[in-house]
This record gives structure tokens, C-alpha cells and sequence, in this order.
């Protein structure tokens, strides 16, 4: 006979606080316990994902299943902006580096195909090599002009060089 749980109800984890145990029990022993989340929905946790500690290497449960979507979808975009925000940066040190070096209208070209999305552009220049070692902007949908034949590379004194 496994043994009585300790008493969890009024606890909070996350969004969750704990109302009321359950009946049912894990493979393991440990028991179930009914959770109220902030948004009024009610969802039956293992007391096993029932966690303060945010690094233990067990999923922890924190909010119900509609609240942990919207989190994980949250968490997405931020590491999304995140991301984009860390090439817009990139692209500039790219870009200063080759004034002189491309066209001036490439340097006011936008920095990403998200940035040339948001301005309603369909070419951007990031400063960077494509595959074939051209020096050329690059349509939103992919693909460096020089590739394509529409534009020709930058003229770089060495072939070899490496823009990063």
C-alpha cells in the first residue's frame, strides 16, 4: 500500500494552485491532484510534475493545456525576435565593414528578408557571401541576384575573403 501523500492543497506552481487530490495514482506511487489554473480551467497533475524547481530534468506542469499553448507559443516568438534581432545586428557589422567596397545602394537595402518583409521591399542585403562566394543582395523569397544572373557581384580585391 504506497504511502499518504503529503497534504499539497493551496500550494502554487506556476499558474497552477492545487485544490483538491485525486483518487488516482502514477505507475510509480505518486499521487494525482486537481489544479486550478489563473484562467479558471481545472487540470488533474501528477504530484511528481508538481515542481518549484525549474531545472530538475523532469517536465514540470505549471499551467492547464490552453495556458501551457499560448506559453509555448509565446516563447517561440520571443526566441524568434530574439534571433532576428541577433542577425539584424550581425548584418550591420557585416554592412560596415564593406562601405566602399559595394554599392551605396546596397547599404540602404534592409538588413534581413524579415526587416525587407516589414518594409514592403523584396530585396535586402545582409553583407554576407552566398555559396557561390557572391557578394549581392538576395530576394525575400531566397536566392542571391548574382546567382540568378540579374545583378552582377561586388568587386572584391580578394576572391577568398572571408565576410562574416
Amino acid at each position: 500500500m504506497p504511502s499518504k501523500p503529503r497534504n499539497r492543497v493551496g500550494e502554487i506552481y506556476g499558474r497552477l494552485t492545487v485544490v483538491r487530490p485525486s483518487d488516482r495514482r502514477t505507475k510509480g506511487g505518486n499521487a494525482y491532484w486537481w489544479c486550478r489554473c489563473v484562467c479558471g480551467r481545472e487540470r488533474e497533475v501528477p504530484s511528481d510534475k508538481l515542481s518549484h524547481n525549474t531545472t530538475r530534468r523532469k517536465p514540470v506542469v505549471t499551467a492547464c493545456l490552453e495556458c501551457s499553448k499560448e506559453l509555448q507559443v509565446e516563447g517561440v516568438y520571443a526566441k524568434n525576435d530574439r534571433e532576428e534581432a541577433e542577425r539584424r545586428e550581425q548584418a550591420k557589422r557585416n554592412r560596415e565593414q564593406l562601405i566602399g567596397q559595394v554599392p551605396s545602394t546596397w547599404l540602404r537595402m534592409p538588413l534581413t528578408d524579415a526587416h525587407a518583409r516589414e518594409l514592403g521591399e523584396v530585396l535586402f542585403f545582409r553583407g554576407t557571401r552566398c555559396l557561390r562566394n557572391h557578394l549581392a543582395p538576395y530576394r525575400i523569397n531566397g536566392g542571391c541576384l548574382a546567382c540568378a544572373g540579374q545583378v552582377p557581384s561586388a568587386v572584391v580585391t580578394n576572391p577568398h575573403q572571408e565576410l562574416i
